[in-house]
């Protein structure tokens, strides 16, 4: 019994050994990847460079009904690797690679654009489908080996962590401001698409050789695909934190339909100056930087529920901002909002994955929030193309702004007395 005993301390305190480094060397992935991220944003650059293409609103639409509704989908595909996995760490290095593939296409696609940009459209939305696909299955397992990895104080790792990545990100907005502006229309998209490109190999490179995770003796479960679903309906009865957060979280999907629209209506407001669009990206990803670190304090001491509050407070705000078409100097306050509502959404979900699991079935958790999401996510991307064009953005951001506000009331209401339990 005595070495069964003993077994735990040692895993802590390698643990412990391995922190700093694991810590250093997820913080230099985070600047590698967000760099990345930016040059291929479903909220800034991928809208801008399909409207160059197209000016019809259902190709916006898709944007955001393809990654959602596709990253979502696939986070079940994710709880068979890694819930299996012995090694968490390189079932995300492998699933990564075929994100990278992704990138590759839609920065190949920019060679296609002649007079008639329909194969550009065909081969980027086709690249979108294999990105976000690999990236719902990598997040779950990029989770997971966060809690192999990183065994204490979850939400501020989680705080520091995006808040390295929005200040790669404002980094990344000012080549992208330089791009867009000295290069020509494909010429610019091209370049930025390479340099994203090239940093996510080296965020690749920097986990493979930098992060040492400590696996425990556990027997990793045989999970079959058909297992996902009955395991998250139990997850979603025993566990109330959890099935009330993923309430909201599923709500929230009403109004980030809206997302891609917000750069697209700033950046047709009077007076707007040239490479205005480079700008807004350096003031989202600057508030970006703020509010993790902001939201990545209160998920330790409040839990996550607080964190989507927050967010869902500066949505509405932002969408409020949006449906009253503001000078184009107050739509940077209205981007910056935004920020910290995509930010707030997307910290609270990893949070609440990683300590209401345990570490354990976090692939599961990840999943079950992700199944619940994606339907509604399709759904109200059309809904929102529908509203726009019959209708107007104003109408499209007035739905948004109620659906975020009813998030707010409700983890006042779901949230109180649920937080309990710290990450």
């Amino acid at each position: 019994m005595q070495p069964q005993a003993a077994a735990p301390q040692d895993i802590l305190r390698r643990k412990e050994a391995y922190y700093r480094g694991n810590f250093l060397s997820l913080m230099l992935e985070s600047f590698f990847f967000s760099f990345a991220l930016t040059m291929f944003s479903t909220e800034n650059v991928l809208p801008v460079y399909v409207a160059s293409l197209s000016d019809r609103p259902i190709l916006l639409a898709m944007i955001s009904a393809l990654y959602y509704g596709i990253s979502y989908s696939a986070t079940v595909l994710s709880c068979v690797i890694g819930v299996g996995a012995k090694s968490p760490k390189w079932a995300s290095v492998g699933i990564c690679f075929l994100q990278r593939i992704g990138f590759l296409l839609i920065f190949l696609s920019t060679y296609l654009v002649a007079e008639e940009p329909g194969p550009a459209l065909v081969m980027f939305f086709v690249s979108l489908a294999l990105y976000s696909a690999s990236a719902g299955m990598s997040n779950p397992l990029f989770a997971q080996m966060v809690g192999t990895s990183i065994h204490r104080n979850v939400g501020t790792f989680y705080g520091a962590y995006n808040m390295m990545g929005a200040v790669s990100g404002v980094l990344a907005s000012l080549v992208l401001t330089q791009c867009l502006i000295r290069l020509d229309f494909p010429v610019s998209f091209r370049l930025v698409f390479l340099l994203g490109l090239l940093s996510a190999f080296i965020a690749t490179g920097v986990v493979s050789a930098g992060v040492r995770e400590v696996i425990d003796d556990r027997v990793p479960e045989k999970l079959r695909l058909r297992d996902v679903f009955p395991i998250g309906l139990q997850i979603l009865r025993e566990d109330r934190r959890f099935c009330s957060f993923v309430t909201i979280k599923v709500l929230v999907g009403a109004a980030e339909f809206a997302i891609p629209y917000y750069i697209i209506t700033a950046s047709s407001l009077p007076g707007a100056p040239e490479g205005f669009v480079g700008r807004m990206a350096t003031v989202y990803l600057l508030a970006k930087v703020a509010g993790s670190l902001i939201l990545g304090r209160v998920a330790d001491r409040y839990g996550p529920m607080a964190v989507m509050g927050c967010a869902c407070l500066c949505g509405a705000a932002a969408a409020v901002l949006a449906a009253l078409k503001v000078s184009w100097q107050l739509s940077f306050v209205m981007y910056a909002l935004l920020a910290v509502a995509v930010v707030g959404v997307v910290m609270s979900n990893s949070v609440a994955c990683v300590t209401y699991s345990q570490n354990g079935r976090t692939p599961i958790y990840m999943a079950t929030a992700g199944l619940l999401c994606a339907p509604l996510y399709v759904a109200s991307s059309f809904i929102g193309a529908a509203l726009a064009s019959r209708f107007s953005l104003t109408a499209l951001f007035l739905l948004a702004a109620g659906v975020y506000t009813l998030g707010v009331a409700l983890t006042f209401r779901l949230g109180r007395g649920n937080e309990t339990e710290r990450g």
